[in-house]
């Protein structure tokens, strides 16, 4: 059964969420979360997904746990999930 999960939206990705930081969304894995943003916000697909994998520079965290297995994460209900774009420096 899909979660009610809350997402955390980066800056550069609120555009299409008219601006709001917060969002909520449905999915038991990352895919499906991202799915249903895609449903209900346009363009998150594309901002988020390179052929079947996370594009190049952006990881998910699930309750604050980064999570390796990208789109094949599972998600708890009333998880949190941010998405964190790479940040560069040294």
């Amino acid at each position: 059964m899909p979660a009610d999960v809350t997402v955390f939206v980066p800056i550069g990705m609120r555009p299409l969420t008219d601006g709001q930081r917060i969002v909520s969304a449905t999915g038991s894995t990352i895919a499906e979360v991202v799915d249903d943003l895609e449903a209900n916000y346009p363009g998150f697909h594309d901002s988020l997904v390179e052929g079947n994998r996370l594009k190049r520079g952006l990881t998910i965290a699930v309750n604050s746990v980064e999570q390796p297995l990208g789109l094949l994460a599972k998600v708890p209900e009333g998880a949190e999930v941010h998405i964190l774009p790479a940040m560069a420096g040294g």
